[in-house]
C-alpha cells in the first residue's frame, strides 16, 4: 500500500490583455500588456496497491466565457511503484 498526496497543475496562455495604454508627456502613446493565464489544479491524496493504476479525479475545464464546461473532462490517472534503490 502507498499512500500519496500531490498537486498536479496544468498552465495554459490563453493571450495577452491591455492593462493600460495611455499618453506620455511626449505626446507618444502606449500599450502595456498583461499575459493571460489558464490553470486546471488537483489537490488531493489517495491510497495505492503498488504497480496498479488508480483513478484520481476528473476536473472540468472552462469554456471561453468562463463557466465550467461539463462536455469535457480531464481525467487523472495514477500509476505507484514500489522501487527497490540499492
Amino acid at each position: 500500500m502507498i499512500d500519496l498526496r500531490f498537486f498536479p497543475e496544468s498552465i495554459w496562455h490563453t493571450g495577452d490583455r491591455i492593462w493600460r495604454e495611455g499618453k506620455d508627456l511626449a505626446g507618444i502613446s502606449f500599450k502595456i500588456s498583461q499575459p493571460d493565464f489558464y490553470t486546471l489544479r488537483l489537490n488531493t491524496a489517495l491510497t495505492c496497491l503498488s504497480g496498479q493504476c488508480t483513478f484520481a479525479a476528473a476536473v472540468f475545464p472552462k469554456d471561453a466565457k468562463g463557466e465550467v464546461d461539463m462536455t469535457r473532462k480531464v481525467m487523472i490517472f495514477v500509476k505507484c511503484d514500489i522501487l527497490v534503490v540499492k
